[in-house]
């Protein structure tokens, strides 16, 4: 019995550690036309051209708040505002969320950014936006503009969505915090790369006390891009920005692709599944006419139970059938497919 305990306790433990790598989601899941503020977003400054949610929400392939709920139009002056969570001032803190620009200015001005708990005004990983020769470079800084700021040699595209990562780096010491930017224009990697697309930028703008607050910024006519702006995501390692797959347990004894619950659900459910080896997993749903409506997972798992939290809201009621195949690294396969209900 003891040994039972144990064992029961090691995987709660495990559980709540993998839960506890997500610190905020916004998917902007809110009727077209409503303004933010109206779900917790606090309005900050400006007077004119409120944030209000916009439709269709932007998709990017593997990422876990792609095509949920709708987006938020970020125009070219108006309100500012910002969401808080749970804060932490050790480690990495990664922020990802798609973005497709519009129009932006020769100048550049930033549209997101982080702050303290407290604080309305010590913006940190201020991510820029700016036109060079037709296209986008990103930028970020830890500061202002004058603390220091770092832009991409990389000209990306306008009217693409691309997935950023911001991250924000906690160092012992005074004004040596790190911040970084991360651009990709196709599947995220399952792994940090070496090199950010920009970054670590130097800079003379002091270290943050902790980061808690989620903010994004219309800015200035004159300066300020024009923009969608989606699927916010703050986690505390890279590999909870790339799935929702939460580890259960590191063992099991077989293959096993479990009933969705709650069934019929709406809009969320959770869809578990074993792998009694490690390999290549795939999990997709498909819609009753047999078309591919969502890709789950792309990943490689090691051994262990897992569970993946599944959300409808971009889907219509009615019945749908989730897959999963697994490619093992022994050269194992297993497939299995079973019947959803989705109720609104």
């Amino acid at each position: 019995m003891k040994k039972l305990f144990t064992i029961l306790f090691f995987l709660l433990i495990v559980k709540g550690n993998v839960n506890s790598q997500v610190l905020f989601n916004e998917n902007f899941a809110y009727t077209a036309g409503d303004s933010i503020q109206a779900h917790g977003w606090i309005t900050n400054t400006g007077t004119t051209n409120p944030l209000l949610v916009s439709t269709p929400g932007l998709i990017f392939s593997g990422f876990p708040n792609s095509n949920i709920g709708n987006s938020l139009i970020l125009r070219p002056t108006g309100y500012d505002a910002w969401k808080g969570f749970n804060q932490d001032s050790t480690g990495a803190i990664y922020t990802a969320f798609m973005v497709r620009i519009d129009s932006a200015k020769g100048t550049g001005d930033y549209f997101f950014a982080l702050l303290p708990s407290t604080s309305t005004t010590n913006y940190t990983a201020r991510t820029y936006a700016k036109d060079t020769t037709g296209g986008i470079s990103f930028g970020i800084s830890r500061g202002t503009v004058a603390s220091g700021i770092g832009w991409s040699s990389t000209t990306f595209n306008y009217g693409t969505t691309y997935l950023l990562v911001v991250k924000y780096n906690f160092i012992v010491g005074t004004t040596n915090d790190e911040v970084s930017l991360y651009v990709f224009n196709t599947t995220a990697p399952l792994t940090e790369p070496v090199t950010a697309t920009v970054g670590p930028v130097p800079s003379t703008a002091g270290d943050a006390v902790n980061i808690g607050r989620v903010a994004v910024r219309q800015g200035t006519a004159t300066v300020a891009p024009y923009l969608y702006i989606d699927g916010f995501r703050v986690t505390k390692t890279w590999a909870a920005i790339v799935t929702n797959v939460q580890t259960t347990s590191t063992v099991a004894e077989s293959f096993k692709l479990s009933q969705n619950y709650p069934n019929p659900f709406n809009p969320a459910t959770k869809i578990s599944f074993a792998l009694p080896s490690a390999g290549k997993v795939t999990l997709k749903v498909y819609d009753a006419l047999g078309k591919e409506v969502n890709s789950l997972v792309n990943n490689d798992l090691s051994a262990g139970s897992f569970e993946y939290n599944f959300n409808g809201s971009n889907l219509n009621s009615g019945v749908y059938f989730y897959k999963l195949e697994f490619f093992g690294n022994d050269g194992k396969f297993f497939t299995d497919m079973k019947k959803m209900m989705l109720i609104k």
